[in-house]
């Protein structure tokens, strides 16, 4: 597991259009030098990633309402106001694994008092040998003070478990250096306690959801990735699924989707000239 990583972003507030971005490795620290510190309530972020998938979560600090944030900044001959990310990471092994992660639910530098407002979940692994042989996806949750906007009414008396199915999406690869080989692209999606998600892509959503900030002083919030067994194709009417495997269609001049009847075409894979994937040949 890495060490945490902390930084500010200042925004201006004379000039919203621009951003700084100050990422100080090692410890949290404000313009004048002092260091920042977390509050005493917070809750654990349990993550499980499947074998050769990492994953990174991004706790994201924004000023309490009524809490004088801004600063001036000579440098940027304005004022900015301050926000905070704190980074927790699992490096990519090739076996499953779980990390537990302590969230603070408050952060405060030089008087300025700051509440955690989100935590994005990204998940990232690879699926060949080239260093392009990568795919990521993100989930997470939105921390709100508005009872009306959590997700659930639940006090999180358990653990709260947000279950992510994630599948490859493989398709034809247009890029230069591959053209014709085989590309792909990773797709999380909210699963069921069944690990089951809707048929229908446009119907599914992203794991997580939104919490009632009261609620998770002290509690356990999971994240659980799974890796699906089956690859689709990432586009519809592209490939026509036969007994040996997914053929690619030829398309016509005008369209890349299949015809009727449908004529197919080969593709590369690992140096070989193959008719139907994952098997190369029926």
């Amino acid at each position: 597991m890495k060490q945490q990583k902390c930084n500010f972003q200042l925004l201006f507030v004379k000039k919203p259009a621009l951003l700084l971005a100050l990422s100080l490795i090692g410890g949290c620290y404000n313009l004048n030098g002092a260091t920042g510190y977390y509050g005493a309530d917070s809750f654990t972020l349990i993550a499980t990633t499947p074998a050769n998938f990492g994953l990174t979560s991004k706790s994201q600090y924004s000023p309490q309402a009524g809490h004088d944030c801004r600063t001036y900044s000579a440098g940027l001959g304005g004022y900015v106001t301050r926000r905070h990310q704190k980074t927790d990471e699992i490096d990519e092994k090739n076996v499953e694994q779980t990390a537990r992660f302590d969230i603070p639910l408050s952060y405060r530098a030089a008087g300025c008092k700051m509440e955690l407002t989100r935590v994005d979940v990204a998940i990232d692994g690879r699926y060949g040998t080239s260093s392009l042989d990568i795919g990521g996806d993100v989930g997470g949750i939105s921390v709100t003070g508005d009872p009306s906007h959590a997700t659930s009414a639940q006090s999180l008396n358990e653990i709260r478990e947000f279950r992510g199915l994630c599948t490859w999406f493989f398709q034809l690869s247009v890029e230069r250096i591959d053209k014709d080989g085989i590309s792909k692209i990773l797709s999380c999606s909210a699963a069921n306690t069944d690990w089951s998600v809707p048929s229908d892509y446009f119907e599914r959503s992203k794991p997580g959801g939104a919490i009632q900030r009261s609620s998770l002083n002290g509690k356990n919030i999971k994240f659980t990735f799974h890796l699906s067994k089956d690859e689709e194709p990432s586009m519809l009417n592209r490939w026509i699924k036969t007994t040996g495997g997914w053929r690619p269609c030829q398309g016509s001049t005008t369209s890349n989707r299949c015809q009727t009847p449908p004529t197919f075409r080969t593709f590369k894979m690992n140096g070989r000239e193959c008719t139907v994937y994952p098997h190369c040949k029926e």
